[in-house]
């Protein structure tokens, strides 16, 4: 295997391995509620889906207060 390639393959890697382990870490969270404390699966996805529409309406908000100090700059 070619030096440059491999050197790479680690850089890409661990780019990468942080994010992986957040979400790996939030899934064993989330399962661990699930079989440990009998929580419904679908009050969890409720939660998610409030979560994402949540910060959805957060950056949302953000753009418009964005584009509103870019037209204010102008």
């Amino acid at each position: 295997m070619d030096s440059s390639l491999l050197q790479d393959y680690i850089k890409t890697a661990k780019r990468y391995r942080t994010p992986v382990l957040a979400v790996l870490a939030t899934l064993m969270l989330v399962c661990s509620a699930v079989w440990s404390f009998d929580v419904p699966w679908r009050d969890i996805a409720e939660y998610f889906l409030l979560c994402v529409l949540g910060v959805g309406f957060v950056a949302m908000l953000s753009a418009v207060l964005v584009f509103i100090l870019k037209r204010l700059r102008a």
